[in-house]
């Protein structure tokens, strides 16, 4: 017994499912012929492909973008594990070398374990936020584990500098990771004789 092709209307025997000419499917409970032209047409491969292309589109901009956010969150994080105040700024002339000194007061609250990756970069400051002078020093050799200020940045000068503020950075590999600023209480200061070398 034969049955006809709704397809191309070829004969083909009962007992089979496709067409012999055109491999149409013949079983129409879930009208398979389309999906037997899907396949036939290699549409189905191609949206495959599309599909593929677009997702993994997505996963490499979606990482790149995690990269780009992960430095941010890498620098906020590493700056969250400082908190240090100025104190207080001294200022002291030694009349037996005949020079003036100069230190910052720093009240560490937080520090990371890592100490030696860091630096301590401590600038003196004129009225106009000019550099009148800067010391550097590693975090691991400054810091100590305390509860009262450690002084940092000392510096020394054979003439008398108008310091009006001093700013104190926590850097790491080039970067600004934490930093802190103050005024200077000028009265503060145990100058002797600073009109004899002042310089404005």
């Amino acid at each position: 017994m034969t049955k006809r092709c709704p397809k191309c209307g070829k004969e083909i025997p009962d007992e089979s499912n496709y067409c012999l000419s055109c491999g149409c499917h013949i079983n129409n409970k879930d009208s398979p012929s389309k999906r037997s032209d899907i396949f036939s047409n290699g549409k189905i491969f191609l949206a495959l492909i599309f599909v593929v292309l677009v997702v993994g589109g997505l996963l490499i901009f979606s990482m790149m973008g995690n990269n780009d956010d992960s430095g941010v969150d890498d620098l906020t994080r590493e700056a969250n594990e400082f908190s240090l105040t100025i104190s207080d700024v001294t200022g002291f002339y030694n009349d037996e070398s005949d020079d003036y000194f100069y230190w910052v007061d720093v009240l560490f609250q937080k520090v990371p374990s890592n100490k030696k990756d860091y630096i301590v970069r401590t600038t003196y400051l004129d009225e106009n936020n000019n550099t009148l002078g800067r010391e550097i020093e590693s975090l691991s050799n400054a810091y100590y584990d305390t509860d009262y200020p450690i002084s940092v940045g000392y510096h020394t000068s054979y003439k008398y500098i108008d310091v009006d503020s001093v700013k104190v950075e926590i850097v790491r590999d080039g970067t600004v990771i934490k930093e802190c600023s103050s005024k200077v209480d000028k009265n503060k200061f145990n100058f002797d004789k600073p009109q004899d070398n002042e310089t404005k």
